[in-house]
């Protein structure tokens, strides 16, 4: 595909942060225009103020948005995963049938998505891509898998670090890559109570706490170590690190996150049986 046109339809969190991932990336082929499309004059004027290139466009209203669908090679679904009927049914008059669509839809199936199109690839990310440190998991309709799973993943590698899964496993994708950084913050937030506790200001607290994980990841990632091998090496014997460890344990702060995943994975799993 070269020469396209990407149309966003819904900008709001995820769909403003994939647009932006894409923006300030360089690869090839790059997209000549994408065109944000909201349906509020408030959505509109914060996607003004937040995402500003010499390729992006502005669309508002469904007659605009069905033109700038029309005009596009690749449709992105950032809407809310209720929404996407409705929104079909206002920019159907738009659609070619031959268009990708890429959707960032929770809950929603790749064959209940092929009303767009028989090109279809589902993808689940997360708030970070706005910053292109954010992970997406990728499934994709045998058609698209076929004709643009390269480009998909050039497009959506641009968030951080993209990879591709069969459809069947993207709940548990909704729970840890889309849900994820809701509970790394939690945790942070925890660390920090615990450093203000001690004694420190808030603003060493945070910075403190937001290094230590960024550190840690980056540690986990660089050296391709179980993370109990390397939580090992920070242990010494009748040290800080293990009395603090036990403590943890003892409020079973490991089975509350991994039935926190579990759980997510399990509400993500029932959006689609409510329908």
């Amino acid at each position: 595909m070269k020469d396209y046109t990407i149309a966003v339809l819904g900008c709001g969190v995820m769909g403003t942060a994939v647009a932006s991932a894409i923006l300030k990336a360089k690869f090839d082929p790059y997209p000549i225009r994408i065109i944000g499309c909201t349906n509020s004059v408030g959505t509109n004027d914060l996607l003004k103020s937040q995402l500003k290139h010499e390729i992006f466009e502005y669309s508002y209203g469904s007659e605009s948005n069905t033109k700038a669908v029309s005009e596009a090679d690749i449709i992105i679904l950032g809407c809310k995963p209720y929404m996407y009927q409705a929104i079909y049914d206002e920019i159907k008059s738009g659609l070619t049938g031959k268009q990708l669509v890429i959707s960032l839809l929770a809950g929603t199936t790749i064959s209940e998505l092929t009303i767009f199109s028989s090109y279809v690839a589902k993808v689940m990310t997360n708030t970070p891509a706005r910053f292109g440190c954010g992970t997406a998991a990728i499934s994709f309709s045998k058609e698209a898998e076929a004709e643009y799973e390269d480009l998909v993943m050039k497009l959506i590698g641009t968030v951080g670090e993209a990879f591709k899964i069969p459809e069947k496993n993207m709940d548990a994708a909704t729970a840890l890559v889309g849900s994820g950084p809701a509970f790394c913050l939690l945790m942070m937030e925890a660390l920090i109570d615990g450093g203000v506790r001690m004694g420190l200001p808030f603003e060493v607290a945070k910075l403190s706490a937001a290094k230590v994980m960024e550190g840690t990841a980056r540690m986990v990632l660089e050296t391709n170590d179980h993370p109990a091998v390397l939580k090992s090496k920070v242990c010494t014997p009748g040290g800080t690190t293990i009395a603090g460890l036990l403590k943890m344990e003892d409020a079973g702060i490991r089975s509350g996150i991994a039935r926190g995943v579990e759980e997510a994975a399990i509400v993500s799993a029932s959006f689609a049986k409510k329908k």
